[in-house]
């Protein structure tokens, strides 16, 4: 039976020594990724349904450090999968973790750097082989992509590998609602991470994701996170990353200015909270004047 931490309303977000900021580990056996997970928010009939987070990669752009693969994670809403970029390493995670990676039929890649997009042959590599191996229908699956020239390089490594029992349809991402089936709606604004090209055409992109009453961002990778604008107004969660800033200068920020950021989750981790990870989390606490989130690699998040 999975074992479940609670996070509760009195104390949202916090950050428990089992559940983030973790001892590392020399390997990451499947069992025990089966059963992280952290409750952070009980459902409510109001905000129903229940959002999973399993966080596949949680490190920035560096150097490979233990423990942390490259930035990814799935988005599970009512039995529905939905994978937000795909760093080297992540398809492992999800693996081992027990996520049916068959059943991913909706991919949204942030921007081309290779943290964020170097996994998705891996994704695309193992879908086909577990679609033979248990003799699966054809998968048709769309992935929202930043820039073709990106899908072309990984459309021909896929080909390489062979593109048998896999349908693509790559979409260009936009400013606005790019993908509404139901269940969520993503839309997806410019952020400034990468500069436009001589075209004015960005292609690093931060989204939000609403499932009923719940407004999830993802911010990819931003220059600041002023790059999210009015989205911080009314946002249930911010799941940010660390690598171009520190903890703390993101909570002091969000605070001064009233923002309506009810909890946070700090994702894509830089070098302040790999290499101090509890320091970081208390300074980030202390500017906050809350708990926080900091992910870790294999973990479920209910929310």
């Amino acid at each position: 039976m999975t074992k479940e931490k609670m996070i509760g309303p009195a104390a949202a977000c916090l950050v428990l020594a089992s559940a983030g900021c973790a001892a590392p580990q020399a390997a990451h056996p499947s069992d025990t990724l089966k059963n992280r997970t952290v409750v952070m928010r009980k459902s409510t009939e109001k905000a129903l349904p229940v959002v999973l987070i399993h966080t596949l990669g949680t490190g920035a752009g560096s150097e490979p450090v233990p423990n942390r693969q490259y930035a990814s994670c799935v988005f599970e809403v009512d039995g529905k999968l939905y994978l937000f970029d795909a760093g080297t390493g992540s398809c492992r995670t999800a693996h081992l973790k027990g996520i049916d990676i068959t059943q991913l039929r909706t991919m949204f890649i942030s921007h081309p750097h290779r943290d964020h997009v170097g996994g998705l042959p891996d994704f695309f590599w193992n879908i086909r082989k577990l679609v033979f191996k248990r003799d699966l229908p054809t998968p048709e699956i769309t992935v929202f992509v930043p820039d073709m020239k990106m899908w072309d390089v990984v459309f021909n490594m896929t080909k390489l590998g062979g593109i048998s029992r896999m349908a693509f349809t790559p979409k260009l991402i936009a400013d606005g609602t790019i993908f509404d089936d139901g269940n969520i709606r993503v839309e997806a604004r410019h952020n400034y991470h990468i500069q436009r090209t001589k075209a004015s055409v960005y292609t690093s992109f931060s989204f939000r994701i609403t499932a009923g009453k719940r407004k999830i961002i993802y911010s990819g990778d931003v220059k600041t996170y002023r790059d999210m604008g009015d989205w911080l107004d009314d946002c249930d969660l911010l799941m940010i990353e660390t690598g171009h800033a520190t903890a703390s200068s993101i909570c002091e920020g969000l605070r001064r200015e009233g923002r309506g950021v009810r909890e946070i989750m700090f994702v894509h981790s830089g070098r302040e909270i790999r290499e101090d990870c509890e320091g970081a989390r208390a300074r980030a606490e202390k500017a906050w004047g809350r708990p926080v989130v900091i992910a870790e690699d294999g973990y479920t998040y209910k929310f």
